[in-house]
């Protein structure tokens, strides 16, 4: 799609990857609202992540925008896991370009190691279908923040097996929430409803 647009912002250009457009008087502008909607819930509970270490699960389609916002925060060191090495590689390697220190591991040597990070993240799909969790959290402590993207179900067996732990939750329905309200911001030149996006979004909850 880039190449159909007359520019793009420079997340866009870093990320490599668009998926919000905005048409000003027939000039085409690029953005990608996948790194902002990731940060925002951080944002939201005033957490810090500069020189904390991140734990990532997955290298798929969000993987690259999260490490950039892992980036643009200062964090410490990420490590990405994946079931295929080769991917992990590649997000690492494209991590430490962007000057955010990384390393590539399988997902099956995290172990007992979930402990050692302030940060873990799961960006894979697994949870979609209720499976449960693909490491254990056993050792984090109520400082460790854990985040799932997916949002459906909201209480996946992660997040349960991070709660039980006493740990800082972030729910995947918070990075789509920031995700919607930084495309309205872009549509409508203006700061998105956030609550009552949340309330429709929850079904009113």
């Amino acid at each position: 799609m880039m190449k159909y647009l007359d520019k793009v912002d420079e997340t866009c250009s870093i990320i490599g990857a668009v998926n919000t457009v905005s048409n000003d008087n027939g000039i085409l502008k690029g953005y990608n609202t996948d790194m902002d909607g990731f940060l925002e819930p951080f944002k939201k509970r005033n957490l810090i992540i500069r020189d904390l270490k991140v734990l990532l699960l997955g290298a798929g389609g969000a993987a690259r925008a999260i490490v950039a916002g892992f980036a643009k925060e200062h964090a410490k060191s990420i490590t990405i896991a994946n079931r295929t090495l080769e991917n992990a590689n590649n997000i690492a390697e494209f991590s430490n370009k962007i000057g955010l220190k990384a390393n590539a591991i399988k997902i099956d040597e995290i172990r007992d190691t979930a402990k050692n990070y302030d940060i873990i993240v799961n960006a894979t799909s697994v949870g979609l279908k209720n499976e449960p969790s693909v490491i254990s959290l056993d050792g984090i402590s109520s400082k460790t923040i854990v985040y799932d993207i997916v949002y459906s179900p909201i209480n996946t067996d992660f997040l349960n097996k991070a709660k039980e732990k006493g740990a800082i939750i972030i729910f995947g329905y918070e990075m789509l929430l920031g995700q919607a309200s930084r495309a309205f911001q872009i549509w409508h030149g203006v700061e998105a409803p956030y609550n009552a996006m949340k309330k429709a979004l929850l079904g009113g909850v």
